[in-house]
C-alpha cells in the first residue's frame, strides 16, 4: 500500500467537508470549488461483497476491486460543489458533483489509496490506475450480478445501433437515454438499477469525461472505510 501525496489527502479528505474551499490560485480567478453539501442518495445491496466500479456501458469483463467488503447494503453520498463557471465573460454559480462515496464504515479514515481491479499490477498506482469512463459514467455494482444489472445498458446500444445513424445518441442528457434504467435519482444524475433476483443494485453516477479512479480510504484499523470515486469538477491534485 503506498501512501498519497499530502496534497492529494487533503483533497481526498475535503470532498465531503461542506463549506470547504478546495484548490484555486492567484493566477486563476474562482479557479477553487468549494462542497456546498453532502446529500445521502439511496443505498445499494452488495450480497458478494465483490465489487465493481466501472462504466456501466463497459462490454468487457468489469474492473472488479482487487478488495473485498463485507456483504451487506451501503450508503451511497454525493457531494455537491460550486463551481464557478465562465459564460460570456461573466462568472456564474454552477453546482457539480465533487465526489460520490460508498460508506462501508462510519469511522475516520486513516490512509487513503488508489484502488487496484483483480489481477492488476501495483506499480500502475504510479500511473493513475482506474478505468475507461465512456459517457463520462461509472458506476457501483455487484460483480456476481454484473451481467443483469447492466442489460438495460447493452439493450439500449443494440438499440442504438440497430437504428443506425438516425438512432438517438448515448448520452445522460438525452431523454432516451432515460428508458434504459428502472429508476433516476436527483433529477436524473443518478441511474439505479435493481436485480431482485439477485438481490444487488447497480448506481451509476458521473465521473471526469473519459477516467474514472477509486480511492479507498481505510480506517485505523486498516478495513476499508469508504470507497470515493471523484466526480467532473475542474479542481484535483492529478490535473
Amino acid at each position: 500500500m503506498n501512501e498519497v501525496r499530502p496534497e492529494t489527502r487533503e483533497y481526498l479528505d475535503g470532498l465531503f467537508a461542506p463549506g470547504l474551499r478546495i484548490g484555486g490560485d492567484a493566477h486563476t480567478p474562482y479557479s477553487w470549488i468549494e462542497i456546498a453539501e453532502v446529500q445521502e442518495v439511496t443505498a445499494i445491496r452488495l450480497p458478494s461483497g465483490r465489487l465493481v466500479v466501472d462504466s456501466p456501458w463497459n462490454a468487457e469483463p468489469p474492473r472488479e476491486l482487487a478488495f473485498r467488503i463485507p456483504p451487506g447494503e451501503y450508503p451511497v453520498d454525493i457531494s455537491w460543489a460550486n463551481c464557478p463557471r465562465l459564460a460570456n465573460g461573466y462568472y456564474a454559480e454552477h453546482r457539480e458533483c465533487a465526489a460520490t462515496r460508498l460508506r462501508v464504515r462510519d469511522e475516520p479514515v486513516v490512509t487513503w489509496e488508489l484502488a487496484l481491479g483483480v489481477g492488476e499490477d501495483p506499480a500502475l498506482r504510479a500511473a493513475g490506475a482506474g478505468f475507461a469512463a465512456e459517457d463520462a459514467m461509472g458506476c457501483f455494482a455487484d460483480a456476481t450480478a454484473w451481467q443483469p444489472l447492466t442489460e438495460p445498458f447493452r439493450r439500449y446500444l443494440t438499440d442504438v445501433a440497430a437504428a443506425g445513424f438516425g438512432g438517438p445518441p448515448i448520452g445522460r442528457d438525452t431523454e432516451d437515454h432515460f428508458e434504459l434504467v428502472r429508476e433516476d435519482l436527483c433529477e436524473g444524475y443518478f441511474d439505479l438499477v435493481r436485480d431482485e433476483a439477485h438481490q444487488a443494485d447497480l448506481l451509476a453516477f458521473g465521473v471526469p469525461e473519459g477516467w474514472g479512479q477509486v480511492w479507498a480510504g481505510r480506517a485505523r484499523d486498516g478495513e476499508i472505510a469508504v470507497i470515493i470515486a471523484p466526480g467532473p469538477v475542474p479542481t484535483s491534485p492529478w490535473d
